[in-house]
């Protein structure tokens, strides 16, 4: 080997390193909106699943299906757990609204939009 493939091998090294390394701080800096993203996710597939069974849900109801929702990433300890389910409902019931799964029925209700 010479030392002109040393010096390459070590510049490859330096560069892989700092990729990976600016990726992870990105990961890192974008978890918690990924982490909120994934929740009203979580929140909105057990609103629409229990919409299929019952047909109409309320705000109130709402809250009660999402209470103890929990999310994680899987190479992350952190976790976001619904424990006030009224207070992140309202966020839930918008979040649907703005992806058109849900409509309002009435001035309390929600229906499955056909």
């Amino acid at each position: 080997m010479t030392i002109g493939q040393i010096l390459l091998g070590v510049a490859m090294f330096a560069a892989a390193t700092a990729v990976l390394y600016v990726w992870g701080m990105k990961k890192a800096l974008d978890q918690g909106e990924d982490m909120t993203r994934n929740l009203l996710s979580a929140c909105g597939s057990r609103v629409v699943k229990h919409l299929k069974k019952h047909g109409r849900i309320t705000k109130a109801q709402v809250a009660g299906v999402i209470t103890g929702v929990r999310v994680r990433q899987f190479w992350s300890r952190k976790s976001l757990t619904v424990q006030n389910g009224a207070e992140f409902a309202p966020q839930v019931i918008d979040f649907l609204l703005d992806q058109q799964y849900i409509q309002k029925d009435g001035p309390d209700g929600f229906v499955l939009r056909p």
